[in-house]
């Protein structure tokens, strides 16, 4: 990898830690820079939540959360190939995610997940669970979200 820095800027580079990686390697990265005064800055290669959080994981016997900066995050500017049970681990975790916070948010912070799903859906057309969920809706007049429900439950991906 290639830095390229001005002069005048070449000193500021000794207060900055570059993480590239999944969650361990930024939360590793953010407790490093926590302890040494620096700033970190994130670049994550898989769907890690340490790249947004204000805190690090510690694993060992059991989970530490460590109070830390947030890195600045950025989207990596190269092409990420996950192994599929990466991608798979990955989707989990996202979803965890998603679920846990639509447990406790707001309705109008449950709009606004709503509001995010749509721009992503406009990039990447309802694959999967929409597509079975349709006809429940159009055939049994079944309320869309407990068909995209029902579905999810038919294809193992809840209970």
């Amino acid at each position: 990898m290639r830095l390229y820095v001005s002069k005048s800027n070449r000193k500021n580079l000794k207060n900055l830690v570059l993480a590239i990686g999944g969650g361990a390697t930024i939360d590793a990265a953010k407790i490093y820079a926590k302890k040494h005064g620096k700033i970190c800055i994130a670049i994550p290669t898989t769907g890690a939540g340490a790249s947004e959080t204000s805190h690090a994981v510690k694993w060992g016997k059991e989970k530490i959360n460590v109070p830390t900066g947030i890195p600045i995050g950025i989207q990596p500017p190269f092409k990420v190939k996950l192994l599929k049970s990466t991608r798979d681990y990955t989707a989990m975790d996202i979803l965890g995610h998603i679920v846990d916070y639509l447990n406790v948010c707001t309705d109008n912070e449950l709009v606004e997940v709503g509001m995010f799903a749509g721009r992503l859906i406009e990039r990447h057309p309802t694959n999967l669970t929409h597509p079975l969920s349709y006809p429940l809706t159009l055939k049994y007049k079944i309320p869309h979200g407990l068909a995209v429900g029902l579905a999810m439950k038919h294809l193992g991906i809840i209970k």
